[in-house]
């Protein structure tokens, strides 16, 4: 684990989550042992049950260049202004923002890596963290690419997102053997 993450308290927050935990280990273990990234075959999202309604699937779609939201969990779905499911990311965010997160999660598939992307809101007393930990998987036929986005929020995020508007953003690439040293934290 680098030593930006010994410093860094959002980051230790995330990487401590009990909601977190399930899926992280689920993935990490999956990438050390197989080598390789899992497919939409391989999820049993059984096995992380509190994690569910942090969870969205996001498919990409060759056709318009774009990642199309599959699934969207309550809590998921509670922290947008518009309904998830079947939406475009260009739908949901501004375009440069849209192509950012693109762009990032295109980067993390082709590295086979994870990316856990922190945020603290700008709140005068508090801090308020959010962490959204992207991970790439294949499709069922084991070519095609899958975000699996677990978003978790310190706070009410339907409450806060529109009253603090600022966040302080960071991202965190985290290998497979991140994933594993993770558990040192704990």
């Amino acid at each position: 684990m680098s030593d930006t993450s010994k410093n860094n308290d959002a980051l230790l927050h995330a990487l401590k989550c009990p909601i977190s935990d399930g899926v992280l280990r689920w993935w990490g273990d999956y990438r050390l042992s197989k080598g390789g990234i899992p497919s939409m075959e391989d999820l049993d999202v059984f096995k992380f049950p509190r994690s569910l309604s942090h969870l969205a699937v996001f498919a990409y779609d060759c056709e318009k260049d774009d990642y199309v939201c599959r699934l969207a969990g309550e809590m998921v779905n509670d922290s947008h202004p518009t309904n998830l499911k079947n939406s475009l990311l260009s739908e949901v965010y501004e375009k440069n923002l849209a192509n950012k997160i693109r762009s990032d999660w295109n980067h993390v598939f082709e590295a086979k890596n994870a990316l856990c992307v922190t945020a603290q809101l700008d709140h005068p007393v508090e801090k308020l963290y959010s962490w959204r930990f992207i991970l790439p998987l294949y499709n069922t036929t084991g070519r095609g690419k899958v975000i699996l986005s677990l978003s978790v929020y310190d706070y009410d995020a339907a409450y806060y997102h529109n009253k603090y508007l600022k966040k302080k953003y960071c991202k965190h690439e985290l290998s497979a053997d991140d994933l594993a040293k993770r558990r040192e934290l704990r």
